[in-house]
């Protein structure tokens, strides 16, 4: 679901900037999917090494997550910056309009496995 999504707001919005607001085109446009597409899959693969050692992915682990994609995110942005620096505040919003995207995908997942989870403790300790 995740390179889906990832293929198609790429696809979408590296056209609109080159066709539309070729002014706001960046050559650098493609590292930023491809920056958020590797960060979700080893934010997957830690997820689930947590999974398989303790049982459950904690909402501290999510959170902890989070924060290292944060962190790596404004890493990435300075490296640009310091030496591309080219359309520097496109690259700024577009890498952040990515970053809330993955930010609502992933935290509806996390939903959906707490829902999951709550439901398969309640059949347990009811039944």
């Amino acid at each position: 679901m995740i390179t889906f999504v990832n293929a198609v707001v790429g696809i979408s919005l590296g056209g609109l900037l080159y066709t539309i607001w070729p002014e706001h085109y960046f050559v650098w446009f493609p590292t930023i999917p491809l920056f958020y597409w590797v960060t979700a899959l080893i934010m997957t693969y830690c997820m689930e090494v947590v999974k398989h050692k303790g049982g459950d992915i904690s909402i501290t682990t999510y959170m902890i997550v989070r924060l290292c994609k944060f962190l790596l995110a404004c890493i990435f942005m300075w490296l640009y910056a310091t030496k591309v620096g080219d359309k520097l505040r496109t690259f700024g919003f577009t890498l952040m309009l990515f970053y809330f995207i993955y930010l609502t995908m992933e935290t509806y997942i996390i939903y959906l496995y707490e829902k999951k989870r709550i439901r398969r403790e309640n059949r347990l300790k009811n039944g």
